[in-house]
């Protein structure tokens, strides 16, 4: 699943150099306006240089701040806000800039209202001596200089940074394409039938890539292992331990397929390649044809659902273990065993449904996944069609949902 892209996403994404070089941009463009609006001024005069520079510095620096807005480092967003509530105080009359030509550049706290001579005469016919023309001219024709080359710069600068940060992203979604495909690969197929069962699941992620996993082994001796996981987080560094968990549970599958001996492994394992802070929630059964029975364990993961055949009744099993890679020596409750009759179903799935929310805050939570289960009929891929309309008519989205969505649906023969 592909996010949507828009330019607060790519504004909030850009590294602080390219933000910095962004601003930089901005800065340059709008203090070619603030060039422009020395010119339109209503009195024609010579300004002081002064002037020039702080109604540039002024009308730029008002503009690059938004941008640096994308930082969000606490401390420039209280540095930003000062600036422009002193800029706000500067213009309703508490404090003023004044200039001119006798008395220069000076701060007032009396308000604009307080002109001097030379801006309470401007209706006053202007005469000019031929000097002063020609510096009249000078200093329009220097800033209409600076205002090409301010914008040519800025200008300049946008379409270098806008072209990096292309290529970057270029880069990256070609990276993500390729962790997207194969994270599908390493997924079994939709839909399975084997001598003791139907199975059908199905991992939508919330991001380019997921944390959930599922899969399906059928062993030497004819069981069939089910295992279902959610790595906290999303993107690449969940996609890629979500394949090493899928590593070292088919690596353990060869040797020993005893629920205990399953979670220990993949422990030990986890524990070692994640931080602290990464952990994995687990859920396996492993379905013994011969004997009809059904092995269940799970860590730290939602429970798995059986619906009996005979009575339609709906019970839920979940062991008391703590989810994988946490810490590394564990005693894992090895679960346990459950007889099943032709036509039994099992529903495993991650915590995707469960939280996945409606406008009105309110979760999907187990109670309603649980009726749902109990009165959907059909095959295992028209259940698991029914759980995922159901889920996208609860929260009105028609695509995606907020976390990453796995459910594997059993029916036994």
């Amino acid at each position: 699943m592909r996010r949507r892209i828009n330019a607060v996403n790519i504004w909030r994404e850009m590294r602080p150099a390219t933000l910095r070089g962004f601003s930089l941009a901005v800065f340059l463009t709008f203090g070619a306006i603030g060039l422009v609006s020395v010119l339109i001024e209503s009195s024609i005069r010579v300004f002081p240089w002064s002037f020039v520079v702080i109604q540039t510095v002024a009308y730029g620096a008002m503009a690059g701040s938004i941008v640096l807005f994308g930082l969000r480092k606490w401390w420039v967003m209280i540095l930003l806000i000062a600036v422009w509530i002193g800029v706000i105080a500067m213009n309703d009359g508490t404090l003023s800039f004044v200039f001119s030509d006798r008395e220069g550049f000076r701060v007032r706290l009396s308000g604009p209202q307080q002109l001097t001579e030379e801006h309470s005469a401007v209706t006053q016919p202007l005469t000019f001596a031929a000097s002063e023309l020609d510096v009249l001219y000078v200093q329009r024709g220097i800033i209409g200089a600076a205002i090409i080359v301010l914008v040519s710069l800025g200008y300049g600068l946008l379409v270098g940074v806008i072209k990096e940060g292309v290529r970057r992203r270029a880069r990256f979604e070609t990276e993500v394409q390729i962790a997207y495909g194969i994270q599908q690969s390493l997924l079994p197929d939709e839909c399975i039938e084997t001598p003791p069962c139907s199975i059908c699941g199905r991992t939508l992620p919330a991001a380019e890539v997921g944390g959930d996993y599922h899969d399906i082994v059928q062993t030497r001796a004819g069981e069939v292992a089910v295992a279902i996981a959610d790595v906290t987080g999303h993107g690449l560094g969940a996609g890629i331990l979500s394949a090493m968990t899928k590593s070292a549970l088919h690596l353990q599958l060869e040797y020993d397929v005893a629920p205990g001996s399953v979670l220990t492994h993949l422990n030990r394992i986890l524990h070692e390649v994640s931080d602290q802070k990464t952990f994995v929630t687990f859920a396996y059964a492993l379905i013994d044809p011969p004997r009809k029975m059904l092995h269940m364990v799970t860590a730290g993961h939602p429970p798995i659902l059986h619906r009996s055949a005979m009575s339609g009744v709906v019970t839920s099993f979940r062991s008391k273990n703590p989810a994988l890679g946490m810490r590394r020596d564990v005693d894992f409750d090895p679960g346990g065993k459950q007889h099943y009759m032709p036509g039994d179903l099992l529903f495993l799935y991650t915590d995707g449904p469960l939280e996945a929310t409606n406008g009105k805050g309110r979760q999907f939570g187990d109670e309603l996944l649980g009726e749902l289960f109990a009165e959907a009929v059909g095959t295992p891929q028209q259940l698991l069609a029914t759980v995922l309309s159901e889920l996208r008519r609860f929260t009105g989205r028609n695509e995606e949902f907020d976390d990453d969505v796995s459910a594997v649906c059993i029916r036994l023969k």
